[in-house]
């Protein structure tokens, strides 16, 4: 298929990413603390050096520090450890660097601060204070044994489309994963977000020396990943036996991890739960936020950039932050075509790839509810036929008269597998045809709400055990989240997620096994066959949440159907999320904004 017909076909589709951000971004407060606002709060404390007698049994001594953690009825907990020297001042949008060497003792009691983020009561993360010195991550392992164990290491990359959420938000937690299952040490991280994350500054007079800065949040990680080889066993890992697990933008930053030259030999096992490479900018529609961002600030150089306080970095964030941008595919750090990479570049790293059946009614919500969520995926219908020749709309109509008639939105059945289910299938396909050892499932758990089905994230606290459901809960089932987890431990420490009650084949080409996971867990072999054939030729190996410039990339006649629609939105975003939002400014942004963080 032509790939400017593909452009017009998914640069639509990427709006619902957008809406994420936008659908959760709350620029007024209330007057009065919310529960969750308080709850976080209460969380909060400062990590302070500690001069003097210290637990010896609390202690562990890593390259940079020692680090007293806590114990709560034989589970060790290790919050907030710095594995890099903080990104600010000077540093602001420099690559991560380790911590010197130190004996420096320090309390590890509490988590360290989000990164930049617009404050959303959807999101409890960003209610945590926030600053630049957000590099930190946390440990939790048990206590017996702790000395000599060499135990598997899952190292969990929280999601949130590479602009918000943190490991304070407690549905990140691995302290109930743990206590299930003592058998592993399980580590999270957190990670430059947004403009301080994924800002390409290689284009500026002095940008040479900033040619990775689109990548930086996907650097820091690689950093962390760096200090948790060489300091793991301390806590009782085995740092030649480290699993990356993520969900949503995490599951995209494992699969990008896989790709890169720079995280190779970091980890041996990768869990991918929807999230894949396709997830990712090209270079031109990064250039197009750095323009937004010179333009909003009047900078001319990154040292312009830099000089900017921290106060008006989170009003640039909120002011221009909406036109994010996913990892960069710079040719530097990331490949142009990551998808190559699984062409034999990492088949050495065993995967365990899945995607739930209800992706993008996760978004539902922020498109103003079921009845604007509808018409959305309909008029996505009519815009993706619109953009086609004869023969590609009438393998979307074959698409669409393929789902189930009790599915209420066919379209956004196209759109799940668009943005999720094809791009892992390709990934899964190219890994095991190069000879790499590849697991595939498929979530279909609903919600208690019929209305969002099995959606994206469903399937994110059955994994982690943490007991706190999205869109208000489910029919949660024990048993299901018992046999995933030790799925999960189980690939974790072997390679193989198979159970004693569950057999799991490995992925290949031909028969494609599948382990279908809900109520009724079965293996199948390649479900759903019908839709994944028809939606090969349209299937976009790259989706970037590029909002603006729409009309720029359509015909005119599309255009014209396109304008209107972004009309019907905007009016929609205004009326049901948005609502009394500030104005925006366009040029040298200095008002400062009410946010809940620490400054440096």
């Amino acid at each position: 298929m032509d790939i400017i017909v593909m452009k017009r076909i998914t640069i639509f589709i990427a709006t619902l990413l957008l809406l994420v951000a936008c659908g959760n971004k709350e620029d007024s407060q209330p007057a009065q603390p919310t529960e969750l606002e308080q709850e976080m709060a209460a969380l909060y404390g400062e990590n302070k050096v500690i001069e003097g007698d210290y637990p010896d049994s609390l202690a562990v001594e890593a390259s940079n520090g020692v680090f007293v953690g806590t114990i709560d009825d034989g589970l060790m907990s290790f919050k907030g450890i710095p594995y890099a020297v903080q990104p600010t001042g000077e540093r602001r949008w420099q690559v991560a660097q380790p911590e010197y060497d130190s004996r420096l003792v320090r309390e590890a009691k509490y988590f360290g601060h989000t990164a930049v983020q617009w404050r959303s009561q959807n999101n409890a993360a960003s209610l945590y204070p926030q600053g630049e010195d957000c590099l930190t991550l946390n440990v939790w392992t048990a206590a017996q044994g702790m000395r000599t164990a060499r135990r598997p290491v899952m190292v969990w990359i929280h999601g949130g489309s590479y602009v918000n959420n943190g490991t304070a938000n407690p549905r990140d937690w691995g302290d109930n994963f743990v206590k299930a299952h003592p058998e592993v040490v399980f580590v999270s991280i957190n990670y430059r977000l947004g403009l301080l994350g994924f800002l390409d500054l290689s284009s500026l007079p002095d940008g040479k020396a900033f040619s990775r800065s689109g990548n930086l949040g996907i650097l820091d990680q690689v950093e962390a990943l760096r200090w948790i080889k060489r300091n793991i066993a301390g806590f009782g890992g085995d740092p030649d036996n480290v699993t990356i697990v993520g969900h949503s933008a995490g599951a995209g930053s494992v699969a990008i991890l896989s790709s890169i030259d720079e995280a190779q030999g970091l980890f041996k096992r990768a869990i991918m739960q929807s999230g894949s490479v396709a997830l990712t900018s090209s270079i031109e529609d990064c250039q197009r936020l750095t323009k937004r961002v010179l333009d909003a600030t009047g900078a001319k150089t990154v040292a312009d950039l830099q000089a900017i306080s921290l106060d008006d970095i989170y009003a640039l964030n909120d002011e221009v932050g909406e036109f994010f941008r996913f990892p960069e595919r710079d040719g530097v750090v990331m490949p142009e075509d990551p998808y190559s990479r699984f062409d034999g570049f990492n088949a050495g790293i065993d995967m365990l790839i899945g995607t739930t059946s209800d992706e993008s009614r996760y978004w539902i919500d922020a498109m103003g509810g079921e009845e604007q969520f509808g018409m959305a995926v309909r008029l996505w219908g009519r815009y993706i036929a619109m953009s086609l020749d004869s023969a590609q709309r009438n393998c979307v109509h074959r698409f669409l008269k393929s789902v189930p008639e009790d599915n209420p939105w066919p379209v956004a059945e196209l759109l799940n597998d668009l943005m999720f289910r094809g791009p892992a299938i390709e990934m899964a396909q190219r890994h095991a045809a190069s000879g790499g050892k590849t697991y595939m499932y498929y979530w279909n758990k609903p919600l208690n709400d019929p209305v969002y089905g099995a959606c994206h994230g469903a399937e994110v606290s059955y994994v982690l055990n943490t007991g706190r459901q999205i869109k208000n809960g489910d029919r949660h089932n024990p048993e299901l989240s018992a046999e995933v987890q030790q799925m999960w431990v189980n690939f974790a420490a072997t390679g193989n997620p198979s159970t004693p009650a569950h057999y799991w084949s490995a992925y290949e080409p031909t028969q494609r096994a599948t382990m279908v996971l809900g109520d009724t867990i079965t293996l199948v072999n390649d479900p759903l066959s019908q839709q994944r054939t028809l939606i090969a030729p349209l299937m976009k190996e790259y989706i970037s949440p590029v909002f603006s410039d729409l009309l720029d990339k359509a015909p005119w006649y599309i255009g014209i159907a396109l304008a209107a629609f972004i009309a019907l939105f905007l009016l929609m975003i205004w009326l049901f999320i948005r609502f009394g939002r500030p104005s925006k400014r366009k040029k040298k942004l200095l008002t400062k904004h009410p946010h809940t963080h620490v400054s440096q």
